[in-house]
């Protein structure tokens, strides 16, 4: 198993777990406990927060561990200025996210949510920067034991407190407790494992940082926002205001926990692809070809298999409290943005490898127009599911608009012949799924359905064991 399957399996393992335990507290415990009302005020607090606190990241995530990877003696200089720069940033975002907060006219009950996780996504992002150098050292698995760790404390200690009646404010305190061990670990291991730091201020290092971050930084903050906006906006325009938060949050964290894939994958295959696009063009055709090829084959019968079981997943609420109705046609459109998001991840990990930064902002800039406007006119009249709708059209755009600017301009993949086999594949799987969907258990159909995938794809010769090894 070459490196990047090293780094993809650390990555995808630590984050599907920590993923179930997220989604496990959310839709068993937290939707049992707590009410409409407060879950909507949780999801608002939850996306406007990440969306703040993007502020701080200002797009150098990416340029860092790039900077890094191409050269590895320099890392204790570039991630001691990396973080002296996104500590003075968080601040500006913390008062930005309780400034905005109150214009916004948020209830006292939500500002204590959103200064409680406010905090504990900005320490969760300073402690990123520790983590671009297992990135950069193509160490994973590092990363992949502090993910375990914070993810662990929050869900465990967090839903264990649920049980015994605590409210939504003390949950989020240990949220925030978990995010600060979050920190501690990542400090510890890349002084142990890794380098030791030197917080001396190098304009040079700002310089370099800040050239190719800055750049970055409206495309990355107008991903986040297209990415967010529709949950806050549903808030102000839907007729059902903060309950319908509730509705979508739990629709969308369905599909959030299955983004993990693209997420952990692509995560693992920016170093080579920065460094292909710097060394040898065919090797950056093959890792893109690489990528979208397994984005397409895992993506498709995701997106699928969601549509077809979004009614079965949502009974698992208790219908006392959270009406399937209000829930599963939300599911079953963003199961769709779930799909799309696994190929505009490739198309923004290429863009961003090959330092194309004007025309990335350019591509989120038009996408994000697209999805307020679209939100705009769908949440009045559809509240939630118009949110679900608009997100669809934005990624379908932005999917379509990336994949020609890069095949005319960048990179062209050497094959596209699995995209057929896995849309023939999954309309079978689907069809299957809504017929027995009535008869067998959710739980019974998932396996069978991912059995009859992955033997399609074997007899069909995609999974070959040579074709785990393309990426150079």
């Amino acid at each position: 198993m070459n490196r990047v399957f090293e780094n993809t399996s650390a990555l995808l393992a630590a984050h599907l777990v920590t993923r179930l335990f997220s989604l496990g507290v959310t839709f068993l415990l937290m939707t049992r406990y707590y009410g409409e009302k407060e879950m909507g005020t949780y999801f608002l607090a939850m996306y406007f927060t990440s969306l703040i606190a993007s502020m701080s990241e200002l797009g150098m995530h990416a340029p860092l561990i790039r900077e890094m990877t191409l050269c590895l003696s320099q890392a204790r200089h570039l991630v001691g200025n990396a973080l002296m720069i996104r500590i003075l940033l968080s601040a500006v975002a913390f008062g930005l996210m309780v400034g905005l907060g109150r214009l916004l006219g948020y209830q006292p009950a939500t500002m204590q949510i959103v200064k409680l996780l406010g905090l504990a996504e900005l320490l969760n992002l300073i402690a990123q920067s520790y983590r671009c150098v297992f990135r950069a050292f193509e160490r994973m698995k590092y990363e992949a034991f502090t993910v375990i760790a914070e993810r662990s404390v929050a869900c465990v200690v967090g839903g264990v407190l649920i049980v015994l009646g605590a409210n939504l404010y003390n949950f989020c305190v240990v949220v925030l407790i978990a995010s600060c061990l979050n920190l501690v670990l990542s400090v510890a291991i890349v002084r142990w494992k890794f380098v030791g730091l030197r917080f001396r201020f190098d304009f040079k290092i700002w310089g370099v940082l800040m050239r190719q971050a800055l750049p970055f930084a409206p495309g990355n903050m107008l991903h986040l926002i297209y990415f967010r906006v529709g949950a806050l906006m549903i808030e102000k325009l839907s007729p059902h205001g903060l309950v319908a938060n509730a509705w979508f949050g739990l629709a969308h964290t369905i599909v959030n926990a299955v983004t993990i894939l693209p997420g952990a994958f692509l995560g693992a295959m920016f170093p080579v692809m920065a460094r292909a696009y710097e060394e040898k063009e065919s090797d950056f055709r093959e890792a893109y070809t690489y990528a979208i090829r397994w984005m397409v084959l895992l993506g498709v019968p995701t997106a699928v298999g969601i549509a077809a079981l979004a009614w079965e997943i949502v009974s698992i609420l208790p219908p006392d409290k959270y009406s399937p109705t209000r829930v599963a046609p939300a599911l079953q459109l963003l199961s769709w943005s779930c799909g799309l998001a696994f190929l505009t991840t490739t198309l923004i990990t290429v863009l961003r490898a090959a330092d194309k930064r004007a025309q990335f902002t350019l591509l989120m800039g038009m996408t994000t127009l697209i999805n307020i406007a679209l939100n705009y006119l769908l949440i009045p009249r559809h509240s939630h599911v118009g949110a679900a709708g608009a997100l669809i059209v934005s990624e379908a755009f932005l999917f379509v608009a990336g994949f020609v600017y890069i095949s005319r301009h960048v990179v062209t993949p050497t094959t596209i012949r699995y995209g057929l086999k896995a849309v023939v594949l999954s309309a079978l799987m689907g069809g299957g799924l809504i017929v027995l969907r009535k008869l067998l258990p959710i739980w019974v159909l998932i396996p069978l359905a991912m059995l009859f995938y992955a033997a399609g794809l074997t007899i069909w010769g995609e999974l070959r064991r040579d074709s785990f090894k393309q990426s150079p």
